[in-house]
């Protein structure tokens, strides 16, 4: 199984498509692989990108100072 903290990644095209994650190298040369369901892959494929600090604050008001909560 790969062991790494970061998975290595692929990308596939053909009959499956888009990116996947090397979830096990085989000791043959075979890969085991799932896909990408990291927050970034999914807005990604969805074709999102983050809101700026101004988009939020104009959705859901202004992001006020942390009050010491952990």
């Amino acid at each position: 199984m790969i062991s790494s903290v970061e998975q290595p990644h692929v990308k596939l095209s053909g009959d499956y498509e888009g990116p996947y994650v090397v979830e096990e190298a085989r000791s043959d040369g075979r890969l085991l692989v799932a896909p990408d369901t990291s927050a970034q892959a999914i807005m990604d494929r969805l074709g999102h990108e983050p809101a700026t600090l101004a988009e939020f604050e104009a959705a859901y008001g202004a992001v006020k100072p942390p009050d010491g909560e952990r």
